[in-house]
């Protein structure tokens, strides 16, 4: 082993050599100065070691001078330890392999931990950023945002912020050289980019003046944006683009880090570039106060406030500014401000997955842990002897428990080696196959912090597995273990421990497993939910006709008839149609009353502008009235058909055709027909209240949006050219993007419940495996300790069947008491899974009675191995090994 050697450690071993012919020759002279005097040579180095004194003593005392005790002394258990572990290969590559998969599925999903909620944004003071939104009590709606005019009192009337700014998402049609392209944007003002402490990498952010209306034609580009479409050309500075057939000029680039306010939203929705958001005229008009809702609000908090100060600030800002107007905030319209951490809030709906992937893995971890221990265990019965020796010839305990855990932590650091290289591997896969919905999945990768979790793993299993069998090692007496040695069988403090962490195993794999069960049930439950909707054969593509290109809404609307009439006539196209929002994909909602209803008894339901032959392109039944059809125009009765919730909700479920409403001040909307229900934000959730209208009667916001919908055709790539290509020849400049088909729609909203579900149950076949494993060395063990036992019972006249039976009942015995305890257990456990369930309790009777069943099935059959191993003892052999 001389190449674990160091340099110091060869120069030090000179110098020793050098002490050693130094005294040696010292005494040398003495001894001939003796002799010189008449004394024999003998009698005279007798004389002369006398007189120097104890040479080992002194060279000992010296030594220590070139030396650090305890650093070598724990460098040679080291050595030790790795020499222990090459003398058992078999041992080691068992230990190595089964920690490897504990470590490795940890450290993955601490990285993915790390990239989604641990990675601080990268923003100055990332804490002190906190978002500022409204929901409205009576109506049950969720969180959505603040109107404009709202943010303005906020901002003018608080005392908890150093500073306050708006941003809204949007979008445009990039049409400047080269092919049409829809880019998503945000609209921030320009108290923003201060706010947030980022100065662009490339030019400058907005000014004050250009958050005034008529003055925002400027654009800061995403970094992303900058490399894909320009090829990171510096001289874009000052270049004007095309956004929605607006010249704006490029003022700006963020740097790669910067996706503000989309952090916690998927690649395919984050910003590609930031314009001012400055606020129309119209919107600040006292008449328009709730115009519209949907603005971001975001503060910084000023020193020595916190963030219930501040949601108390807020509150008492929108109580005044209620009180002040009265009359708009009337009947069933009421706010309520909410104030979240800016960092936690875009991050929150990943944190239920998280904490369910933290948890499982942890089990895994504790299983890879025990089944260590119990290989350590098993092997500590063969190494008695030589920790008894130890405490005898001096060692202390403490001597020896070092010894021993040095050993398992070395096990520990071989083990996160493997882990770590099993790690990459799993991330790599993670991002290259996993869910787009999963917020900064293709960040996840092992970096510094990563690292240092390794380390504390590292350390933490290393003492885990390795405490109870040094304990045992270091507090065997010496008499007694020695006597043990010659005993038949294993001891049965030995035998307790194996036995007690066989059924924390089993406990444990049963707690994942019955996760994974009602997972298991939950998503076979979702999917026989019916969507509402005949997704097969029906292809998306999505184009935007903005009211720059556009401002005539009867030029649009013949450009879109015209569109329909193209791809109708598309090889093997049955239907098409268009519309605004596509469910599962889009949300959009509106606040209307019924008619003779009180002026603010207002409700909310979601929307979707739609054109002739939505409902059997898409294959939603009407129950009841008519489609629109091309008489249903701007200048005719307006129309709609809602959804069966609507009339159940608001109508009482009787016949809602003939029915009337009011969407805001556009119009009073009768009601021709009664569409199904229909899974709008997912599947998981009701189908809310739903509103259709005549993309071809209403103008509105929505108005441009448009999702192409053919019915007929396979989602090739023939396909996709052949709608490019009846777009493009309609107008030249229309972006043509999200391509796919419905039923990709419906099966990407499903993608995180999968990849929720996936990983868990890789997680619990893997604990399965490792507790059987465990189950299976116990068992082999125990038929190894009792073979002269086992011997004797035969010759004495047992029969085979019954030494077969009786290992049987052993091993079923273990995890009978297994799958007990993990009963108990899943009982608390399964909290963490509520979120993901889906009509199913997490008491589940099947999953409970299923799941232990076939566990004991699997634990017979791996136990069967050993059981037959002992049944075929020879009694003569056994008895004669003695």
């Amino acid at each position: 082993m001389s190449w674990f050697r160091l340099p110091f450690t060869r120069r030090r071993s000179r110098r020793f050599d050098e002490l050693s012919e130094s005294i040696r020759e010292h005494i040398e002279e003495k001894t001939e100065e003796l002799m010189q005097d008449g004394m024999p040579r003998e009698q005279a180095e007798r004389a002369a070691r006398r007189e120097f004194g104890n040479v080992t003593r002194i060279a000992e005392k010296s030594r220590e001078v070139w030396q650090w005790p305890t650093a070598e002394s724990f460098w040679a258990d080291i050595r030790f330890a790795l020499r222990q572990l090459r003398r058992s290969p078999g041992f080691t590559l068992a230990a190595l392999f089964t920690l490897a998969l504990g470590t490795g599925a940890n450290i993955a999903v601490f990285s993915l931990v790390n990239a989604v909620l641990l990675h601080p944004l990268p923003y100055r003071d990332a804490g002190g950023l906190m978002l500022v939104t409204e929901s409205e009590p009576r109506q049950g709606q969720h969180l959505y945002g603040v109107a404009i005019q709202e943010a303005r009192d906020y901002e003018r009337l608080n005392r908890s912020f150093s500073q306050m700014g708006t941003f809204e998402s949007s979008g445009f049609n990039l049409t400047d050289n080269g092919e049409p392209l829809r880019v998503n944007a945000a609209l921030v003002s320009s108290s923003v980019f201060p706010m947030l402490g980022v100065s662009p990498e490339l030019g400058r952010s907005f000014s004050e003046s250009e958050d005034q209306w008529g003055n925002g034609n400027v654009a800061v580009l995403s970094w992303r944006l900058w490399q894909s479409k320009y090829g990171g050309d510096k001289t874009i500075l000052g270049r004007s683009i095309k956004l929605d057939e607006t010249p704006y000029t490029v003022i700006g680039v963020m740097p790669p880090s910067f996706r503000f306010p989309f952090d916690g939203k998927p690649l395919s929705e984050m910003a590609d570039l930031w314009v001012p958001d400055a606020i129309a005229p119209m919107r600040l008009d006292p008449g328009n106060r709730l115009m519209e809702f949907g603005v971001g609000l975001i503060g910084r908090l000023r020193p020595g406030v916190s963030a219930e100060q501040a949601s108390q600030n807020m509150r008492q800002i929108a109580h005044a500014f209620q009180a002040e107007h009265k009359n708009d905030y009337s009947g069933a319209l009421e706010v309520e401000p909410h104030t979240f951490a800016f960092a936690s809030y875009s991050m929150q709906k990943a944190r239920p997955l998280v904490a369910l992937l933290m948890a499982a893995v942890a089990c895994v971890l504790l299983i890879a842990c025990a089944n260590v221990a119990n290989l350590l265990l098993a092997r500590a019965s063969h190494r008695v002897r030589e920790m008894a020796i130890r405490s005898a010839v001096g060692a202390s305990r403490t001597r020896l428990i070092r010894q021993c855990l040095i050993e398992s932590l070395v096990l520990a650091v071989g083990g996160a080696g493997l882990g770590l290289a099993a790690a990459e591997a799993l991330l790599s896969a993670l991002r290259r196959w996993g869910p787009r919905s999963v917020p900064r999945l293709h960040e996840a990768s092992v970096d510094p912090l990563v690292l240092l979790f390794t380390l504390a793993l590292v350390v933490g299993t290393g003492i885990l597995f390795g405490s109870v069998p040094a304990w045992k090692l270091a507090h065997a007496a010496p008499q007694g273990a020695l006597k043990e040695m010659h005993a038949a069988g294993a001891s049965r403090s030995s035998q307790r421990w194996l036995n007690a962490i066989a059924i924390a195993e089993v406990a444990l794999a049963v707690v994942l497993l019955i996760g994974g069960g009602l997972l298991i049930r939950s998503f076979a439950r979702l999917m026989e939910t019916p969507f509402g909707f005949d997704p097969r054969g029906t292809l998306v593509a999505r184009t935007i006709f903005d009211r720059a290109r556009y401002p005539d809404p009867a030029r649009r609307i013949a450009v879109q008839h015209d569109l329909l009439n193209r791809l109708a006539h598309l090889p093997g196209v049955s239907s098409v149609a268009a519309a605004s929002h596509l469910p599962l994909s889009d949300e959009r909602q509106i606040g209307f009353r019924l008619e003779h209803s009180a002026p603010n008894d207002f409700h909310w339901a979601a929307n979707s502008l739609v054109t002739p032959g939505y409902f059997r392109t898409m294959g939603i039944p009407l129950v009841e009235g008519r489609d629109f059809n091309d008489r249903d125009r701007s200048d005719t009765v307006p129309v709609a058909v809602v959804s069966q919730a609507f009339a159940r909700q608001f109508l009482g479920g009787q016949s809602a055709v003939g029915s009337r409403f009011h969407w805001g001040d556009r119009a009073l909307f009768t009601i021709i027909g009664v569409a199904a229900d229909v899974h709008i934000a997912a599947l998981d959730a009701d189908p809310p209240p739903t509103i259709y209208n005549s993309i071809f009667q209403v103008e509105s916001g929505a108005t441009g949006r448009t999702a192409l919908l053919l019915r007929g055709r396979d989602s090739s790539a023939a396909a996709f050219r052949e709608i490019q290509s009846a777009v493009w020849s309609v107008d030249r400049d229309l972006p043509l993007y999200g391509t796919t088909s419905l039923a990709d729609l419906a099966h990407e909203s499903l993608d995180q419940r999968r990849f929720t579900l996936q990983l868990l149950n890789a997680f619990a076949i893997s604990a399965l495996a490792l507790a059987l494993i465990g189950l299976f060395g116990v068992l082999s063990y125990l038929v190894e300790q009792r073979e002269r036992e086992l011997g004797v019972r035969m010759a004495l006249g047992a029969d085979r069947s019954q030494i077969l039976i009786m290992i049987l009942r052993k091993g079923l015995a273990l995890g009978a008491a297994g799958c007990a305890i993990g009963l108990l257990l899943s009982t608390l456990s399964t909290s963490l899974l509520r979120a993901s369930l889906y009509r199913v309790d997490r008491f589940d009777p099947l999953t409970l009675a299923v799941v232990p069943v076939l566990l004991l099935l699997v634990t017979a059959v791996s136990v069967l191995i050993p059981a037959r191993r002992a049944a075929s003892i020879d009694p003569m052999q056994a008895l004669r090994s003695e």
